[in-house]
């Protein structure tokens, strides 16, 4: 038999290797400059779309105020308060707008480490974290928005006039269409937890009490007023999301 030389016997290892070992073998200043680079196209990327932001940040705040009640006055109370009211609609804009870059960016640099189980469960998370998000969005603009509005502009209505600041207004606005994004990522929670075997249906279902105290907890300490209308209304969205996540485990058989 021939003797097997070094360098043969070097090509013979090096079959054995795939590509997920290569690249977790990979120097760590290789994946830092990586992540670097991720980061830099991310920051870029999202300088663009507050930019566009901008540009667009007087049909956006039009918008914004379109769902308000009939008869809503707004006002500048402050110098340059609509200037600043602007450039905090703009930053929204563009955060949301950058969103799914930064996920793939995000992505493009974890997926490579993880096996192929572990891609299997990533990949429709990171596919589905926006849309969800988007969803909520949409869902707080024409529904949960303007139902609290109506609420909570109505109450009185017979005794005072509606006048509110636009920084008021925009403020409050975003801020629950961003805790409706945030709050529509739950089905993606469970169904993370649930492939990596931490819950499953049964589990969900048997514990769906305590789920339902959770969610009225969880309204209150969302929500930015006090009154139960607003935490009910974010409550039933965190109940309707945990049924329709438990549906979905039972299709998967998970």
């Amino acid at each position: 038999m021939n003797p097997i030389s070094t360098k043969q016997l070097d090509l013979y290892q090096r079959k054995d290797v795939n590509e997920s070992d290569i690249e977790t073998f990979m120097p760590l200043s290789v994946h830092l400059n990586d992540l670097r680079n991720k980061i830099i196209i991310s920051l870029i990327v999202l300088c663009i779309t507050i930019f566009i932001g901008f540009s667009f940040s007087r049909e956006i705040v039009k918008l914004l105020t379109g769902i308000a009640p009939p008869g809503t006055v707004f006002l500048q109370i402050r110098p340059g308060e609509f200037f600043f009211t602007s450039l905090r609609t703009a930053l929204f804009a563009g955060i949301v707008l950058a969103a799914p870059v930064i996920v793939w960016q995000l992505g493009s640099f974890i997926l490579p480490g993880l096996t192929k189980k572990e891609k299997n469960i990533a990949v429709p998370i990171l596919m589905a974290a926006p849309f969800l998000f988007f969803t909520g969005m949409i869902f707080a603009y024409f529904f949960a928005v303007p139902s609290m509005l109506n609420f909570l502009f109505g109450f009185g209505k017979d005794i005072i006039s509606t006048n509110i600041s636009i920084e008021s207004f925009v403020s409050f606005t975003l801020m629950i269409m961003a805790i409706c994004g945030c709050t529509f990522l739950l089905p993606i929670i469970i169904l993370a937890l649930a492939n990596t075997g931490i819950v499953n249906s049964q589990i969900l279902l048997k514990n769906w009490r305590y789920v339902l105290l959770s969610s009225v907890i969880s309204g209150a300490l969302l929500t930015p007023t006090p009154d139960p209308f607003n935490m009910g209304i974010v409550s039933g969205i965190l109940i309707m999301l945990y049924f329709i996540s438990i549906g979905i485990l039972k299709i998967m058989r998970l």
